[in-house]
């Protein structure tokens, strides 16, 4: 595996559209650094959960607590027939109390609080930890113990800041699809699909692309103040490390044209109606889509006057 491209980055103005810019993960050294919350989260072990005590309004998370089959990974049960966790709604104080119990415990299992909205759940951290290069976008916050959520992707942007702990990202190229052996569309663990290979110990016998995706990936190994820039659709699995994590992360969307829909439920319509045709059908449609959308090899309307280009015209 390849490491991320690393900049030594500040937060101004203009990194959002140099972010947007890049087609792959780049990781910017020490960009939230000097945030209050970082700096709680180095104190001491518990550091963070009582810098977020202060902030907590009473507002409930959605709690994920990993079987014991499951080692630490957020994903499949080995059959494939059912999650490899539950899930329970608690008060933010409740789980940061498991938390501390846990890191007393050898063998624990897995827990994380997941992709809680801080502006309801801790809004006065927005106003002490403030990130300017993205004005009006509202983050997340993931916290836990050691914990590993699978291969997955994201829609929009992403920008995941570590605030306590360390995390390590393994990331895949969209391109490589087709090597990580991603589970059922629809019956996900959170919304996105995720692979279902085991993270920490990959059946290649069962899974043998897996090997080529993984000669491909690129990795991030994260402290705290350490931000991870990761492009739409990028593949990633996410290693939190330490018995007690904080990330923070900020999804912003990718401009489309006005009253289109999202590419995701094109895809989701395309599979429905294509997997209904058989293959030599099938394979005469991925030739439209490779000449008509993904316009890889031509520009599929230079021979025609542009005031009748119509569905063809670019947008941007």
């Amino acid at each position: 595996m390849k490491p991320v491209e690393s900049w030594s980055a500040v937060d101004e103005p203009h990194l959002k559209d140099r972010l947007e810019q890049r087609a792959e993960p780049l990781l910017l050294k020490g960009l939230v650094g000097d945030w209050p919350a970082v700096g709680a989260g180095l104190d001491s072990p518990l550091g963070i959960c009582n810098y977020l005590a202060r902030l907590d309004r009473g507002v409930e998370v959605m709690a994920t607590k990993t079987r014991a089959a499951a080692r630490g990974v957020m994903g499949y049960n080995e059959t494939l027939t059912d999650f490899s966790f539950v899930k329970a709604r608690m008060p933010l104080a409740e789980f940061m109390a498991h938390l501390a119990a846990y890191q007393q415990v050898d063998g624990a299992p897995a827990i994380a609080a997941q992709c809680a909205k801080v502006s309801d759940v801790i809004p006065g951290f927005l106003d002490e930890n403030r990130l300017d290069a993205l004005p009006g976008v509202v983050p997340n916050f993931w916290l836990g113990n050691a914990l590993t959520v699978p291969v997955h992707h994201d829609h929009p942007y992403n920008l995941a800041c570590v605030v306590a702990g360390r995390r390590r990202f393994t990331l895949f190229a969209p391109q490589q699809v087709g090597n990580l052996y991603i589970g059922p569309l629809e019956h996900t663990p959170s919304g996105a699909p995720i692979s279902v290979v085991h993270p920490d110990a990959p059946d290649f016998g069962r899974y043998p692309r897996y090997r080529e995706a993984l000669a491909s990936a690129f990795v991030a190994d994260m402290g705290p103040g350490d931000a991870l820039y990761i492009p739409p659709l990028w593949y990633h699995q996410v290693q939190a490390l330490e018995k007690v994590n904080l990330l923070i992360n900020y999804w912003w969307p990718v401009a489309i044209g006005k009253d289109l829909p999202a590419p995701a439920h094109a895809l989701m319509q395309a599979i429905q109606v294509l997997n209904a045709l058989p293959p030599d059908q099938r394979d005469a449609w991925a030739a439209m889509f490779e000449h008509y959308v993904v316009q890889r090899e031509q520009e599929p309307a230079g021979h025609i006057p542009e005031p009748w280009h119509g569905a063809l015209a670019r947008r941007r």
